[in-house]
């Protein structure tokens, strides 16, 4: 009975012990990482003065707002265009594939774009929080041109606009190919 009594309670430890660490992957897997977090660690690794309570409720505020500007799905005309351009390579039909090719390459190159001056402005708006606490000059001179490299990704994206998942196929930073949702090659062919 002793024995009996012994291992329910190790199986019962061992169930919550799982639960537990369930619970706290998840968690971690649903928390965004703080991104003030990695500028303090830069700002420290440069000597720089420490961010006040003001200026990390600033750059909280700017990377909140960049993060509610950006499209929150696919490119719906992205989306289109591709489908298109797959029907038109599936028929044989060169003409269609060329004319999707080109809209798929100007739809592509016009979010870029946006993306990429959406994330100017917020490096700039970063930059210009830095410097008004004192911390732009130093960051400066420890890291030099790479301070834009590290500020890049802040926004919770990549730099320079680069692809978001959904997005369609094309070529991702990275230089392979991405795939849509759904249609990500598998050894049966697409998922």
């Amino acid at each position: 009975m002793r024995l009996q009594t012994r291992l329910l309670s190790v199986m019962v430890l061992l169930l919550c012990a799982v639960t537990i660490g369930a619970n706290v992957t998840t968690a971690q897997r649903d928390q965004r990482p703080e991104p003030t977090g990695f500028l303090k660690r830069a700002i420290s690794e440069a000597g720089a003065p420490a961010l006040t309570s003001d200026q990390e409720t600033q750059l909280n505020t700017l990377f909140a707002n960049f993060r509610k500007a950006q499209p929150a799905g696919p490119d719906e005309e992205l989306q289109a265009a591709h489908a298109a351009y797959n029907s038109a390579i599936l028929a044989g039909d060169l003409a269609t594939a060329q004319a999707q090719a080109t809209i798929i390459a100007n739809r592509g190159a016009e979010i870029s774009k946006t993306r990429m001056q959406a994330a100017a402005k917020l490096q700039i708006d970063v930059l210009a929080v830095l410097k008004s606490g004192g911390q732009l000059d130093t960051l400066k001179e420890k890291f030099g041109d790479r301070l834009v490299e590290l500020i890049g990704p802040l926004g919770g994206g990549p730099p320079f606009g680069g692809g978001r998942p959904g997005d369609g196929p094309g070529f991702r930073p990275g230089g392979g190919p991405g795939f849509p949702p759904g249609q990500r090659p598998t050894r049966d062919g697409l998922k």
